[in-house]
Order: C-alpha cells, then structure tokens, then sequence
C-alpha cells in the first residue's frame, strides 16, 4: 500500500530518530565499559609444600611387605638347577652320530664296563645305572639320574689323544696287522686275534670309516660306507666307499643297535657273509675266521 505523501516527512524523521537513538546506545554502552574499573579479586595464597624428605633405606617400608595388605600369596623363586657333574656311573661312551636335522635321529654307543656291553641309545633311552639320555653332543652324552644332570664325555683314544666322534673326520688309521690274508676280491681270510684286537679298540675302529644309514623308498634298508682310511681294517677286508651294507650273516642291517651288536657277535663265529650293494649291484663279502 503507498503512503501518502503527506506522512512521508514524519516517516522519515521518526526512522532517523530511531537510528540516532541506538548508535548513541551503542556509543555510551562502549565508553562506559572502558571507563569503569575492573572488580578485585583475591585469591587465597597456595599452601606450602612439604619439605623433601631423603630416600629411605628397603628395610623402612618392609612393614608392607609383612603386613600383606593386598593379601597377596608370596611366590617363591625357582631355584637356579645345579650344573652337571661328571657320571659316576661305570660306562664308556664310545662314539655319537649327529644328525643336524633331527636331534631324535642321533645316538651314542655307550659301554657298560661291568658286562663289557655296548649298546646304541638315542636321546630318550635308558642306560645302565638307571640314567637316561637327555640330549647328544659332539663331544659328550648329558644324562639324567634322580633328577640330577650328569655328563659322560667321549672316551679318548688309544694313546691318550683328544676324543673324537664318530661324525667328525676321521683320524689317520692305525697300522693293521698281517693276520689279513685275500683270497680273491670277495673272499678273505683273518686272524682271530686280528679281530679280537680291533674290536677291543672300538674307539680307533670308528674313526677309520663313517656310515649313514639308506633309506630307499622311505625305509632304511642297511648303511653307505664312506670315508674309508687307506690301509685302514675296512679297507683291507675289501670294502669300498659307496658300498651299502644290507646283511651280516643273514640278519638285516636297518637299525644302528644291531650292527653294533653284530660286532660284539663276531667274535664267535667262524665264518661271516657280508651283502653289499656296489655301483647297484648286489655283491657278498666272504671271510674266514682261524
């Protein structure tokens, strides 16, 4: 709707009042807030601190400990296992085969010296005197006995010189006696005491040759020869490197225990056969004991 034009000066002039009258609002409500003074506040002093005390010795707050207050069971440290002492069982241990893969696959030949008896063990087994096997070294065998650990180290050679196992290289061979005769390539003929000689020097024996057991179609089915000494006992009696012994007189070689007790055997007999597999063909040793 259009205003007259009669009103519009009184219009105008009460709009321009009104603008007037809050810019001077404005205006005083600044100035006022400039000049009045701002209010005093107190505020109360800090307390003092205490005075720093020294550290006081553990014995001070041992009261704590014997009071218990968060009723806590006292847990007593586990006793620190004594070290291994040296076996005073009467046992000899012979040699060891480390196998790097599998400590389970390791054994020791180990001789009780009251029956003269060896005997292979792997970690695990029990041995005479009520011990058993707890792990195999190069150099030693650590057995437990009355939950105690005990060390039977590596029995050391003929003339005093540092052990050996049966795993690391082989020593120089000895001299073998002249009880050896060939009589063709597979047939031999040998002194008794030629043998009774070397199986009394097991120790010198197994450094003069090493074998691993074969395993053809994921069973074992004898032991590979290698590192065969020249002029060493095995290589007189014609063995050969690579050869696989499967049979001593009929019986499998498949487990290590049972070679060893062959040797122990032979002692007895007058005639030993043994089956070897050379360059895949299958071959028979023939001797003659006398």
């Amino acid at each position: 709707m259009a205003i007259p034009p009669r009103y519009l000066v009184p219009v105008y002039l009460f709009l321009l009042g009104l603008a007037a009258y809050w810019g001077a609002a404005t205006v005083s409500t600044a100035i006022a807030a400039r000049l009045t003074p701002m209010p005093q506040i107190e505020l109360p002093s800090p307390p003092e601190l205490p005075p720093a005390q020294a550290n006081r010795p553990l014995n001070y707050y041992a009261a704590i400990n014997k009071r218990n207050i968060f009723n806590v069971e006292p847990t007593p440290g586990a006793a620190a296992p004594p070290p291994p002492v040296t076996t005073p069982l009467n046992l000899k241990l012979w040699g060891v085969a480390i196998d790097q893969k599998s400590a389970k696959r390791s054994y020791a030949i180990i001789e009780d010296q009251k029956t003269h008896k060896q005997d292979v063990h792997r970690v695990g087994d029990s041995v005479p005197g009520g011990a058993v096997v707890k792990e195999i070294d190069w150099l030693k065998v650590t057995l437990e006995r009355d939950g105690r650990l005990e060390i039977l180290e590596l029995a050391s050679g003929p003339g005093g010189g540092a052990p050996r196992s049966i795993a690391a290289a082989p020593a120089p061979a000895q001299p073998v006696g002249e009880g050896i005769q060939k009589v063709s390539d597979t047939e031999f003929t040998l002194e008794r005491a030629e043998v009774d000689n070397a199986l009394e020097n097991m120790n010198q024996l197994f450094t003069q040759i090493r074998a691993v057991p074969h395993f053809e179609g994921g069973q074992s089915v004898g032991f590979r020869l290698f590192a065969i000494r020249q002029d060493s006992l095995f290589d007189k009696i014609g063995l050969k490197n690579g050869d696989i012994i499967s049979k001593i007189n009929g019986q499998d070689m498949t487990d290590p225990a049972r070679a060893i007790a062959m040797f122990q055997e032979l002692r007895n007999e007058r005639q030993i056969s043994v089956e070897v597999t050379r360059n895949k063909e299958p071959l028979t040793l023939s001797y003659s004991l006398r």
